[in-house]
């Protein structure tokens, strides 16, 4: 419905695109204007202005430290290479860490105190 009121009030310059996602003339939707959406609304909340690009990274290493499978992973990301995923999107912070090294502590069945 908004599609046609946007058609009949552009008339000759809005172009019939196919697309279910559009601009006021037809055009289909891109990144950009995904990334001035989302940083209109973080101005208009007061929230910081965080890249969209970095909330991929946040979410990819979110799930790959969490189990789920490389392969997914790069099934997710729009990768054919798992590999690739892991290496340029999957930034384990220093708390992923701390999890890692209790885990191989108490698999070596040392104390805390007897890891250090």
């Amino acid at each position: 419905m908004t599609q046609e009121v946007e058609q009949m009030s552009m008339g000759a310059l809005h172009q019939r695109s196919g697309y279910m996602f559009v601009d006021h003339l037809g055009q289909p939707l891109t990144t950009r204007h995904l990334r001035e959406a989302a940083y209109s609304l973080q101005r208009k909340v007061e929230l910081r202005k965080v890249r969209l690009y970095n909330t991929r990274h946040s979410c990819l290493t979110y799930l790959a430290v969490n189990g789920v499978p490389d392969v997914v992973l790069a099934a997710w990301a729009g990768h054919a290479n798992a590999n690739f995923t892991k290496r340029v999107y999957v930034r384990p912070s220093p708390e992923d860490l701390r999890v890692a090294s209790d885990h191989l502590t108490s698999l070596l069945g040392f104390s805390e105190g007897e890891a250090a």
